[in-house]
């Protein structure tokens, strides 16, 4: 939610371990949370959270259960998280985490999210050699759970609906 009168915070995490559907704690104690404030009551620059070692909650990943959240979640505890995002990718929550001993990010604990963007920060892992088929898989079904996080918002995979290339087609 925007403050009146206030700049839109940026705000984030870095994780160091893939996405991988888990219902339980997972990652590496070099993941953190961030926040970029923009001047209006802090210093504007970036603040940065690292892993305390008080806890292992590192990253949280789940979806399609009726029982445990379905998102995102970094830092904290369930339903009580450092950062989270749901499912839809259309709303959040951040609070005071002692995994990282951050404080909220975000201005209001809850939050309607603007806009996400995800990097890769480390060498794809790219594969030089063909299957045994002679035809490298596409980015969906090298990735599951990339695949997995935009069915769950919705969004269309165009890739599937185009032909599985053949080794005749390949140029490389």
């Amino acid at each position: 939610m925007p403050d009146e009168g206030c700049a839109p915070r940026v705000f984030g995490t870095y994780i160091d371990n893939d996405l991988t559907r888990n219902p339980g704690w997972h990652g590496s104690s070099l993941n953190l949370l961030f926040t970029i404030h923009p001047g209006d009551k802090l210093p504007p620059g970036p603040v940065v959270y690292r892993t305390t070692g008080f806890n292992d909650h590192y990253q949280y990943f789940n979806y399609a259960t009726k029982t445990l959240p379905n998102g995102f979640g970094v830092g904290g505890q369930l339903e009580h998280f450092g950062l989270w995002i749901d499912s839809g990718f259309t709303n959040g929550h951040s609070n005071a985490a002692a995994t990282f001993d951050s404080k909220p990010l975000s201005t209001h604990t809850e939050f309607t999210i603007d806009a996400i963007e995800a990097w890769l920060v480390r060498p794809t892992q790219r594969l030089d050699s063909d299957d045994e088929e002679g035809v490298q898989k596409s980015a969906v079904e090298s990735n599951p759970e990339a695949a997995a996080m935009l069915e769950m918002a919705n969004k269309t995979m165009y890739s599937k609906q185009l032909p599985l290339p053949t080794a005749d087609m390949e140029t490389n």
